[in-house]
């Protein structure tokens, strides 16, 4: 079971999500469909809340033993995060779905606090007035690299990472799949990049033909219109292809690895002295992975699995 409550600061101009989503890899702000100006979660302004009631004889005892006292689980996520944490009609997002399976597999009840994290403030704001005050358990849709000094204020953690973040260049044309770089210089192929990112520099090095856009959502958009050829992009950014293009698939040109991009890991983040539910989220995230749960849920959203960096 999943319910919701919502955390709301003044707003921003929009389009600080959609630099905040092409900065990489300290947050998890992506592209989305829900439309913030018609939301009225959005709109109701900021409104500090106070965790749900808790029984006197488990306000002083570690997150881990409350948890599994109360069969409550409650994560804090960005409502407009897709493909991380993403609130429409429904909560949705890979972060979202694997802290629900975690929770279904302890009989648990999994709860959703919503804090816009792209707007003033950002995550310093967000996780000041959300997880640092005991607001939820959980911090989703995270990424390693580029947090620490900010993490260290609200005296957070991050937790052992679920799985690696690469730019990959990907096509809609299944004859290209196979090419090596050389086979697609000699094409002539046209690539698509996002501002902002190293995505330039690398196709610039490559000598590959190129036209930056704004979002990879956009780029994928301009190949789909046949504007270029492939992309250069992060794998979490092909769920923007499986939901905009249901009908035709983004296909990973896996002869191609842009070691010198960025890459970086997913991850959540707890309060720091919460050692015991770290350990138990790490734990079932592993056991998870092991048995193929998390790749099936990356799946879902057409986003590919690769290890951690690093491990």
């Amino acid at each position: 079971m999943i319910s919701a409550v919502s955390v709301r600061s003044p707003l921003a101009a929009v389009a600080l999500a959609a630099v905040f989503a092409a900065l990489a890899p300290q947050a998890q702000a992506q592209t989305t469909t829900a439309d913030p100006f018609k939301d009225p979660r959005y709109m109701s302004g900021h409104r500090d809340i106070a965790p749900a009631a808790i029984p006197e004889e488990l306000q002083n005892v570690d997150a881990l033993t409350r948890v599994s006292a109360m069969k409550r689980i409650i994560a804090c996520g960005d409502p407009y995060a897709f493909p991380y944490t993403e609130i429409t009609d429904v909560a949705r997002g890979f972060d979202v779905d694997l802290l629900k399976a975690i929770a279904e597999s302890e009989g648990w009840e999994a709860q959703f606090v919503w804090v816009n994290t792209a707007n003033r403030g950002g995550l310093n704001r967000a996780f000041r007035t959300t997880i640092k005050k005991g607001v939820c358990d959980v911090f989703l849709g995270l990424g390693t690299g580029g947090l620490e000094d900010v993490l260290e204020r609200s005296k957070l953690k991050l937790m052992a990472p679920t799985f690696g973040v690469h730019y990959v260049f990907a096509t809609f044309k299944d004859e290209l799949r196979s090419k090596s770089l050389e086979q697609l210089k000699g094409a002539k192929i046209r690539a698509g990049a996002t501002y902002f990112t190293p995505t330039e520099n690398i196709l610039e090095r490559y000598n590959i033909e190129h036209e930056t856009f704004p979002q990879a959502r956009r780029a994928i958009a301009a190949m789909h219109e046949g504007t270029v050829d492939v992309v250069l992009i992060p794998s979490t950014s092909m769920a923007d292809a499986k939901r905009d293009f249901p009908d035709r698939k983004l296909l990973v040109i896996e002869s191609i690895e842009p070691k010198d991009a960025l890459q970086w890991n997913n991850t959540w983040a707890t309060q720091g002295k919460e050692k015991e539910l770290r350990s138990f989220l790490e734990q079932r995230i592993a056991r998870m992975t092991a048995d193929g749960k998390v790749q099936e849920i990356l799946g879902r959203y057409g986003i590919p699995y690769f290890p951690p960096v690093g491990n």
